[in-house]
């Protein structure tokens, strides 16, 4: 489907910041990607930019003051969308823009693979559903295309609400007894940590229940923002319009990281007592804000028909209970039915004799030994496939950079630990005759890209790999200095951890 590109709903300076805000954007994108050698960094891309929430579906006299600018960026790999350290660089670059007065307006970016995307289109999320259908397309690529929007039935929408909604609800409120009790023993962090928590949860807990999805944050900002978005009636349960109510509020919000690895984090009594009792009503309007959300949905939902009453009958005793056949009674009644059989059973011919016969007998204590070597004979036709498999993958096309796989590397030098990771990946090695000077002791046990896991195997030792069409090149990367002969050696920790360590 095709996306909106109109915003005349919006006025001149609006439009202008937000073209303003997508040049940042792309800017800070591209310093973020610029020299990364993963593949999901060489060749990633932004898709499409699409600008949501209540300035592409509202008019512009309906959306309050103040009111964040919320994108979605669809990228094409699920491996860029997942990375938030990466995406930190772009979100604090737009974070900077707001408080040094760029842009006017706060921006909530969320970053999402297409495969995402349409997995939940396809799905019928409701809050992707919407964002396709009234959502504007503030960049998007020549020929870019989503799926058709599914909608869920209003009953299947009801029955994971509730679920979720119990699930997140229910977490929530075991986190508020919690703090409730370091409350009580006078640990005033550890209780603004948990009044985090439920906080958290409980704003989950709308979001889930009602949209299907919620963003992968901790921020408690953000969630009450897009909680409140969908029902305003939870604005009053953090209000803010003292300092008093502020400062009490940035107290919790910074509990989640400050409390934890901060050793001067603190909050008064009387703030730590008025955010719990802000808590407590935010749970109930949580669960009211799901409760009504449910009750509209079950509303429109089509009555239920009900059947005429059966027509009297005359009751039967029977001389036993009559028994239901199954469907495979069933289907074999059919069957006959449809395809007589040609001939009867001749019940006079002693089929029995030849079950008893010895002939049938001796093929029966023959029977163990003809199992055993069956299942050797299989096992060593797998072996065998396994063995063609694993060649016929060594001499195949060279692999995908980014496709994951399973390296366990045991080698004396660097170069033959270099060509079995390129054996695995099917490539080719070229290499210099003095990089087998170069030591490399130990074991590399992981699933990893083909780069990274020459990129680890060349830790330390002054080479860089580069792969161009079938070939890994090997080289040195200071051509003028002299080369390196480092040991790199790998030993595992109590805790299944690798600790590597260059010996020069």
């Amino acid at each position: 489907m095709m996306l909106r590109t109109d915003a005349d709903h919006l006025p001149l300076h609006i439009q202008d910041e937000l073209l303003h805000v997508t040049m940042i954007l792309f800017e800070a994108f591209e310093e973020t990607t610029k020299g990364r050698c993963s593949e999901h960094f060489r060749a990633g891309r932004i898709l499409t930019l699409i600008l949501h929430g209540p300035h592409a579906e509202k008019d512009w006299k309906e959306v309050a003051p103040g009111e964040a600018f919320r994108l979605l960026a669809i990228v094409n790999y699920s491996r860029l969308a997942r990375s938030e350290h990466d995406w930190r660089l772009v979100r604090d670059r737009l974070r900077r823009a707001w408080e040094h007065g760029d842009i006017t307006r706060p921006v909530r970016l969320t970053v999402e693979s297409l495969e995402r995307v349409n997995g939940a289109l396809v799905e019928g999320v409701p809050h992707f559903v919407t964002i396709a259908e009234q959502g504007i397309a503030l960049y998007q690529m020549q020929g870019f295309r989503l799926q058709e929007p599914h909608r869920l039935p209003a009953r299947e929408r009801v029955i994971r609400g509730v679920a979720e909604f119990i699930r997140w609800h229910k977490r929530g409120t075991r986190f508020l007894a919690g703090a409730a009790f370091y409350r009580d023993r006078g640990d005033a962090p550890m209780a603004a940590l948990l009044l985090h928590q439920a906080c958290e949860h409980f704003y989950l807990s709308v979001l889930r229940s009602i949209s299907l999805h919620a963003p992968r944050t901790h921020a408690l900002d953000e969630l009450r923002e897009a909680a409140e978005t969908l029902d305003p009636r939870l604005c009053s349960a953090w209000p803010r319009n003292s300092q008093f109510e502020r400062r009490a509020f940035g107290c919790i919000r910074r509990a989640y990281v400050e409390a934890r690895y901060g050793r001067s984090y603190s909050i008064s009594g009387e703030e730590l007592s008025w955010a719990f009792a802000r808590v407590e009503i935010l749970q109930k309007r949580a669960a009211s804000a799901c409760a009504d959300h449910q009750t509209s949905l079950t509303v429109s939902l089509p009555a239920p028909m009900i059947p005429p009453p059966p027509a009297p009958t005359t009751a039967i005793a029977l001389s036993r209970p009559v028994r239901r056949a199954n469907m495979l009674q069933r289907t074999w009644r059919i069957v006959r039915r449809v395809a007589p059989l040609q001939g009867r059973w001749n019940q006079l011919v002693p089929v029995h004799r030849f079950w008893r016969s010895d002939r049938f007998m001796g093929w029966v204590d023959h029977l163990p030994l003809a199992i055993v070597c069956l299942c050797f004979f299989m096992a060593g036709a797998e072996t065998t496939l396994w063995r063609l498999k694993s060649a016929q993958a060594v001499r195949s096309e060279p692999a995908d950079l980014s496709a994951v796989l399973d390296f366990d590397v045991r080698a004396d030098t660097v170069l033959g630990a270099v060509m079995h990771v390129a054996q695995r990946a099917g490539y080719r090695v070229k290499a210099n005759e003095d990089i087998w000077t170069v030591r490399w002791t130990g074991a590399y046990r992981a699933k990893a890209t083909t780069f990274d896991a020459l990129a680890d195997i060349l830790y330390g030792s002054g080479l860089c790999p580069a792969i161009r069409e079938d070939f890994i090149t090997v080289r040195y990367c200071d051509k003028s200095s002299p080369p390196m002969a480092p040991m790199v050696e790998y030993q595992a920790e109590p805790d299944s951890n690798v600790r590597l360590s260059v010996s020069r």
